[in-house]
């Protein structure tokens, strides 16, 4: 049977990101490539996170995603799992 995807369609679907890969590097460090073309590196946290009560932007918010530095500031607007076009772990 004949295929009407393209190659390039068949790869653009392997590597579409999904939540539950994301979510099991929650607090690792990694790199990421937004859909603007921004890279930016640091820890993975989710919004949510009891961490950041005292902070409505970072808490109030449901399944969105940040990034964080070493002393676990904010570095990163937010962003949805759609927004990522692929990451890296570091650490």
């Amino acid at each position: 049977m004949l295929s009407m995807h393209t190659p390039k369609e068949k790869q653009y679907r392997r590597s579409r990101m999904n939540r539950k890969a994301l979510e099991e590097n929650l607090g690792r460090k990694i790199k990421v490539r937004l859909f603007d073309g921004a890279e930016h590196e640091g820890y993975l946290r989710k919004s949510g996170d009891e961490r950041y009560r005292n902070d409505p932007s970072l808490y109030l918010p449901k399944n969105y995603y940040f990034l964080t530095d070493d002393y676990g500031v904010c570095k990163t607007c937010l962003f949805r799992v759609s927004h990522i076009q692929n990451y890296k772990i570091l650490a």
